[in-house]
């Protein structure tokens, strides 16, 4: 019997500043009933508006009365695949956020609010087949180990039989990852199937992108938010049409509208770069490319060195993710030996250098034997506070609860957050004192040092500071692997990915960062960073060295981190976490609510403290707070939180707030 067509189509409206997020029905003229598609854009009334809308569901009745009329289609093609349709609906679901917002995560803005054109989206042949075929045979073989081989085999039979399998591959830094992410990418272009391949920084897509093309020529696209809108654009009707079949890109290219996906692979699954925290929705990648995998019935790849302990947890215990294990680095070499400095024996000796006596010498030596250097310390700017010696007081910024980080190349004292900026003062505002002081050392003092002290070197700086411009991580990358410099000192974007073999030396300027967050991930996060930065030495054939400069060699992480232990140090602190009933043994929620006024975030934080606190009672959820938010004041808004703490947190996701003001956090950090 022939299903008749749909009457009503249900759509999630395009409005960036609202509603607050429902569906609508709205009635389908009769010429449209038998063209009408799921993902299509449609234009609507709204109000008094005219807007565009896309289709989320056909019916053939609508619960709502007197039902005003669709006005027109306008786009030939669906933007959305049927199967980003389901994942924005599990995302809207899982991560407590309105449709809408979701599929604007989805569509770049381009296609949003531009002209697609006549059927541009409308799947094309992929390459025509002289040239397809030339492509294939001059792209260069693909060599495995044994243990390479024996990891992928259960990939390749996944990707083979599509089944929805989920793979944790676990492999020391330089341990030859990336060959297997090729292979598993190789299998499923021969079976006419596409691949999805998120990266942590974009600062990893150029020596990515240049690598997956040699192998890939031509069927390559990038979508990261570094892109113009144009490119972006661009680059999504290539992978919607069929042109690209392998997406590169970081957390927002798992919504790349691959027509016929055969695989998904995450690098570096422990990034933070993977959580979106600053705007609705606040997914996860890792979890979204998971999802993303069992609606395709396709497997899914997560690799790192140091995975996060919620996946290495699940992986040892095999419910959800199969453990691949590479244990040694491809071709035999060692992990570089790591030497621990003790920067409280520096002060003692009178040394307020960032560089400690032993870190300087290993540089001189490293530069004097033509071998390259990497010195990471993750804190931009000359200095991370400005004191005053008379009051105490450090310069803080007026819109938000942090103190300003003072730059060397303008003088000025800047916010990262919201971007205030404000000429370093003569007097200090708080007590009118003449002694200001910067204190603690930056990307930018740790450049100026450095080229005091070797004053010949040719010395790059990577940091959000210097990759402004379009183009920079390419050009610094470049240069660095050209071996055009000597001396790289960078952020985090440095400590992940790069594949360097000229660097014999690789120093962290100070190890203890991250261990002063208020995070019960502050551990598990110094660990990762420290194991990935020393990870980038030693990848050549001359032997190489790593000096770590700690306030803390006793910590744990530290210590773990020394003898690239990962599975001693995860064995201890997922011990902790079980006792203190932190993930992976609970679910975290947290409700973040902003006020101009602080009287105002606070009451209201703890009436809903108090309100979910009764209902929780008989659910085994606790209530934690209301306390103030880790940056208590941003952009000029107070912000005071409650966190939800327990095995499952379903029974109250129905009595949570909404609306102007409220926050939702599921799975924060």
């Amino acid at each position: 019997m022939t299903k008749a067509p749909p009457r009503v189509a249900r759509v999630a409206p395009d409005l960036p500043a609202g509603p607050p997020g429902q569906l609508y029905d709205y009635q389908l003229p009769e010429q449209m009933r038998d063209s009408i598609q799921l993902g299509q854009r449609v234009v609507v009334p709204f109000g008094r508006r005219h807007v565009f809308a896309f289709v989320v569901e056909l019916l053939e009745d609508s619960p709502v009365e007197r039902l005003r009329e669709v006005e027109r289609i306008r786009d030939p093609d669906p933007l959305l695949l049927p199967h980003q349709l389901s994942l924005a609906q599990w995302i809207s679901a899982y991560y407590l956020s309105p449709i809408p917002d979701v599929i604007r995560a989805m569509v770049p803005p381009a296609l949003r609010t531009g002209r697609p054109g006549a059927r541009a989206t409308r799947r094309r042949p992929r390459l025509a087949g002289e040239a397809r075929t030339a492509a294939e045979r001059n792209r260069p073989p693909l060599h495995l180990s044994s243990d390479q081989e024996r990891v992928f085999e259960p990939i390749r039979r996944a990707v083979m039989w599509s089944s929805s399998e989920e793979f944790l591959l676990f492999g020391v830094t330089g341990s030859g990852k990336t060959e297997i992410y090729l292979a598993a990418i190789r299998s499923a272009l021969d079976q006419g199937r596409g691949a999805i391949v998120l990266i942590p920084e974009i600062s990893l897509t150029p020596q990515t992108v240049a690598r997956f093309s040699v192998h890939f020529p031509g069927r390559v696209a990038v979508l990261h938010s570094g892109l113009t809108a144009a490119e972006r654009g661009r680059e999504w009707r290539r992978v919607r049409a069929g042109e690209a079949d392998v997406v590169v890109g970081s957390r927002s290219a798992i919504f790349a509208p691959m027509p016929n996906l055969g695989v998904v692979i995450v690098d570096e699954e422990d990034s933070t770069s993977y959580k979106q925290y600053d705007r609705v929705p606040r997914y996860h990648a890792v979890e979204v490319a998971r999802r993303l995998g069992r609606i395709l019935s396709i497997p899914v790849v997560l690799g790192s060195a140091t995975p996060r302990l919620e996946t290495y947890h699940q992986a040892r215990s095999g419910a959800e993710l199969a453990m691949l294990r590479l244990a040694g680095r491809y071709g035999g070499r060692a992990l570089p030996p790591v030497t621990v400095v003790d920067l409280r024996e520096e002060l003692a000796w009178g040394n307020r250098s960032p560089f400690s006596r032993r870190l300087a010498a290993a540089v001189t030596r490293t530069l004097g034997e033509g071998g390259q250097s990497i010195l990471f310390l993750n804190r931009r700017g000359i200095s991370s506070v400005v004191l005053c010696r008379g009051c105490g007081e450090a310069l803080g910024c007026p819109n938000c609860a942090v103190s300003l980080t003072l730059h060397a190349t303008d003088h000025l004292c800047t916010c990262h957050y919201c971007g205030h900026q404000v000429r370093l003062p003569d007097l200090c505002p708080s007590c009118g004192g003449k002694i200001l002081r910067p204190l603690g050392a930056g990307t930018e003092r740790v450049e100026a040092e450095a080229r005091a002290l070797w004053p010949a070197a040719r010395i790059l700086r990577m940091d959000r500071d210097t990759v402004g411009h379009r183009d920079a991580h390419r050009e610094i990358y470049e240069a660095f692997a050209e071996r055009r410099a000597d001396l790289l000192i960078g952020t985090q974007m440095v400590a992940k990915g790069w594949d360097l073999p000229g660097v014999r030396l690789v120093g962290i300027v100070n190890a203890d960062i991250a261990l002063n967050f208020p995070d019960f991930r502050a551990s598990e996060r110094t660990f990762s960073l420290l194991t990935q930065v020393a990870g980038r030495a030693g990848r050549g054939d001359e032997p190489a060295e790593v000096i770590l400069q700690t306030y803390s060699p006793d910590h744990e992480a530290v210590e773990r981190a020394v003898t690239h232990d990962y599975e001693g140090f995860a064995e201890v602190e997922l011990e902790v976490r079980r006792q203190l009933r932190f993930p992976p043994f609970s679910k975290l929620l947290v409700l973040t609510r902003s006020a101009a006024v602080e009287d105002e975030a606070r009451a209201d934080a703890e009436r809903e403290a108090h309100r979910l606190r009764t209902l929780a009672a008989e659910q085994a959820i606790e209530v934690l707070g209301p306390a103030p938010a880790f940056i208590p004041k941003l952009r000029s808004l107070y912000r005071w939180q409650v966190t939800l703490r327990g095995v499952r947190l379903d029974g109250l996701v129905e009595q949570l707030p909404s609306g102007r003001g409220w926050a939702l956090d599921v799975d924060p950090g």
